[in-house]
């Protein structure tokens, strides 16, 4: 059998030349397209993680709010306890006194419960009416007389003591009832302020955790993109590859034809080298490609 000659070798060929240099022009624009995409999902990434640290840096302000303000309704909360405290002696201490006003009006005996002005009068002139021998009365009906009196003056000025006692608790009441009121208010206020700090907080954390969702999708888009590059890269050297060497073979043949197999065979050992060099995933430079388009 005869050595294969150059056309018959182009013949052998045909149009897979050109539909492999179609093939590894088709590989390119969707390597091209692939990365695109993947350099799209990083800037989207990229984008939602900034986000993501901005808010969790919020999210640290507001927990700080909110701690500061649950302090501070448990300082108002202590207040206002030790208010009521004051608000329930101060209720139970006029209570008494009412029980006790009570008391003594209905132990008030017929010709007592005057007033200790009227009491000392009649005390008063009845010293006088002894003291001159006008008193229509022995010694002894007098020092009974003048010790019921001072009875009733006695019970007079308790009575009188406790109408003061009673006024100035009801106005030391009514003041404990405002001041505990003030501070069921402030805690209220606090507890509100409290709850807005924590709902914020909420609301910024679930935006937190969409926008990590929305970073990992756009992850794994960046690595499903990227794998479809490299697959279309690995698709696209194995393309120029086949190109390249079915060059290779039939320059080589046509050399040899033409007796100049040694200048063509060194400069193609160059370009295969070159392949081989893409398809271990190492890089070219210009002048390599070059050498690649003008031997091709």
């Amino acid at each position: 059998m005869g050595m294969l000659e150059s056309g018959e070798l182009n013949d052998l060929f045909g149009d897979k030349p050109k539909v492999i240099e179609q093939e590894a022009s088709l590989f390119k624009e969707m390597r091209d397209e692939w990365n695109e995409k993947v350099k799209q999902r990083s800037e989207e990434r990229n984008g939602y993680n900034l986000q993501v640290q901005e808010l969790i840096t919020e999210v640290q302000i507001k927990k700080s709010i909110r701690d500061k303000a649950n302090q501070k309704v448990k300082e108002l909360k202590d207040l206002r306890a030790e208010h009521s405290r004051i608000l329930k002696e101060k209720r139970n201490a006029l209570k008494a006194v009412l029980e006790e006003i009570t008391e003594n009006k209905q132990n008030n005996k017929e010709g007592r419960g005057r007033s200790v002005s009227r009491i000392r009068i009649e005390m008063d002139q009845l010293e006088q009416k002894f003291e001159r021998g006008r008193l229509s009365m022995n010694e002894r009906s007098f020092m009974k007389r003048m010790k019921e009196l001072s009875l009733e003056l006695k019970d007079a000025k308790k009575n009188k003591s406790y109408s003061g006692s009673h006024q100035e608790l009801r106005s030391e009441v009514k003041e404990a009832a405002r001041i505990q009121e003030e501070s069921h208010n402030n805690v209220e206020a606090a507890v509100d302020q409290a709850q807005q700090a924590h709902d914020i907080m909420s609301r910024i954390s679930e935006e937190v955790d969409k926008l990590r969702d929305a970073a990992n999708e756009s992850h794994s888009g960046l690595i499903r993109a990227k794998r479809e590059a490299d697959l279309m890269h690995s698709k696209y050297i194995v393309a120029l590859k086949c190109m390249h060497s079915m060059s290779d073979l039939t320059s080589a043949l046509r050399a040899k034809e033409e007796g100049s197999l040694d200048d063509t065979t060194n400069d193609r050992t160059g370009v295969s080298d070159i392949m081989e060099q893409l398809m271990s995933g190492g890089t070219i430079s210009t002048d390599d490609l070059m050498l690649i388009q003008r031997k091709g």
